[in-house]
């Protein structure tokens, strides 16, 4: 090891080309000093590998640095990205309710005071109430086939039958 270029480089055929960033320097760093502490490296060789680190694109060129060492390695699973949150997604069917309370209320309260027709203010809240339930029930509908049959399911693409 005579260089951080030559830790750097990424032979032909190995683990894993995925790109690494900041956390993953990070932990590589993190490890690299457990090695300097429990004297495994002497200062001139942690920080030639902090340098290999520090260059490193992808996890097997930051694992080649590691190659020589027992554990502690980097951690280096893919973190989850964070859950979809549906709430955050307004549907065709929450934008029909919007409309439907914000032009229906107000035109329900002049029939009420110009013809006395106060059960008109029922109108827009029942077309609400009937529009949440139908969202909820193809919410639900979608949730639960996705619960079945994740989208990487299949090479085609397609759910495999279910066992009833």
């Amino acid at each position: 090891m005579n260089s951080a270029d030559s830790l750097a480089e990424t032979p032909a055929g190995s683990a894993t080309e995925r790109r690494v960033g900041t956390p993953e320097r990070e932990a590589a760093r993190t490890a690299l000093e457990e090695h300097l502490a429990a004297e495994r490296l002497d200062e001139a060789e942690y920080e030639e590998r902090c340098a290999a680190c520090e260059v490193a694109r992808t996890e097997s060129e930051l694992l080649r640095v590691f190659a020589d060492l027992p554990l502690p390695h980097p951690d280096l699973r893919p973190q989850n990205p964070p859950a979809h949150v549906a709430d955050e997604d307004v549907t065709v069917l929450g934008w029909t309710i919007g409309i439907a309370l914000g032009f229906g209320l107000p035109v329900a309260v002049v029939l009420g005071f110009t013809y006395g027709a106060w059960w008109s203010l029922a109108v827009p809240v029942a077309v609400s109430v009937v529009l949440l339930y139908i969202e909820h029930l193809l919410t639900r509908g979608r949730d639960q086939e996705q619960s079945v049959c994740p989208p990487d399911a299949g090479p085609s693409g397609t759910c495999p039958p279910r066992d009833r």
